[in-house]
C-alpha cells in the first residue's frame, strides 16, 4: 500500500517545483530570492512534513543517515516531553534538537532530490542571516525595521519567506494527507525527522496498517504522541 503513496508524493513534489518555476517566471520574476547552495540557517527549523513524504525520504536513506534519522527523532521526543505547549517547542528546538541531521559535511542537503514539499517551497526574500534569527529575541526598534521592511504582497508577513510557494505547497500536502486517508481510513504527518524514523522502525508498518487507534498506541508507547509532534487525521 505504501508503494502507490511514495510514488505520489514524488510526483508531487516535481509538480510542486514546476509550479514553483511558473512563478518565478510570472509573478515572482521581480522577488530576489538569496536561497543557494551551502545555504543552510533555514535547516534549523522545524520540519513538518506528510507520511507519503517520509516514505519517499525513508526509502533513499543509506544505514548511516538511517542512525542519523534515529539520533534526532530522540533528540525531537526528549525535547518534546520538556514543552509544555507547541509553542514552548517551536522556541525551544533550534537549541535543544540543532540542525537538520539530513545537511553534510558542507552543510548540503543530503537528500536534496527526496525532500519535502515544506523545504522546496521556504525561498528567503532577505539574505541568508536572518533565516537564522529569531525575532522574538531582537530589540524592538530592530524587529520592528525589518517587520516594516518586508514586502506583504510577497512575503508570508511576518516572515521573509515567499508566500505563494509555501500556499501551494500546503495544498499538495493536504492532497497527499486525503490519498493516505483513502488508502488507510486516516492521514498522517508531522515532524519531518520523527517521521522517517517511525517509517522504518519495527512494527510501525503493522500499526499503522491496522487502524487509527493502534497507531496511536504505538506512538504513545514511544513518547511521540503529543499533537505538535504528530497529526493523525480522521474522516
Amino acid at each position: 500500500m505504501s508503494g502507490p503513496l511514495v510514488e505520489l508524493a514524488r510526483q508531487r513534489q516535481t509538480e510542486l517545483d514546476e509550479r514553483i518555476a511558473l512563478w518565478r517566471h510570472s509573478t515572482g520574476a521581480g522577488v530576489r530570492l538569496w536561497c543557494g547552495p551551502g545555504c543552510d540557517n533555514c535547516c534549523t527549523l522545524a520540519v513538518n512534513a506528510t507520511y507519503p513524504e517520509a516514505l519517499a525520504i525513508a526509502a533513499t536513506l543509506t544505514a548511516q543517515q538511517q542512525e542519523r534519522v534515529a539520533a534526532s527523532a530522540a533528540s525531537i521526543i526528549a525535547h518534546a516531553r520538556q514543552s509544555p505547549d507547541a509553542r514552548s517547542f517551536l522556541a525551544g528546538y533550534r537549541q535543544a534538537v540543532g540542525p537538520c541531521r539530513f545537511l553534510d559535511d558542507s552543510g548540503n542537503c543530503s537528500i536534496y532530490p527526496a525532500r519535502p514539499l515544506a523545504c522546496r517551497a521556504l525561498l528567503a526574500t532577505r539574505p541568508p542571516s536572518w533565516c537564522g534569527v529569531n525575532l522574538g529575541e531582537l530589540p524592538a526598534f530592530e524587529r520592528d525595521a525589518f517587520l516594516a521592511s518586508l514586502d506583504r504582497t510577497v512575503a508570508a508577513y511576518p516572515t521573509h519567506y515567499a508566500a505563494e510557494p509555501q500556499e501551494l505547497a500546503v495544498a499538495f500536502e493536504r492532497g497527499l494527507l486525503f490519498a493516505m486517508l483513502r488508502s488507510y481510513g486516516f492521514g498522517l504527518g508531522g515532524s519531518l525527522p520523527l517521521l522517517v524514523w517511525l517509517s522504518i522502525e519495527p512494527g510501525f508498518d503493522a500499526a499503522l496498517a491496522d487502524s487509527s487507534a493502534a497507531l496511536r498506541s504505538y506512538l504513545a508507547a514511544r513518547h511521540a504522541d503529543r499533537p505538535f509532534l504528530v497529526q493523525i487525521e480522521t474522516p
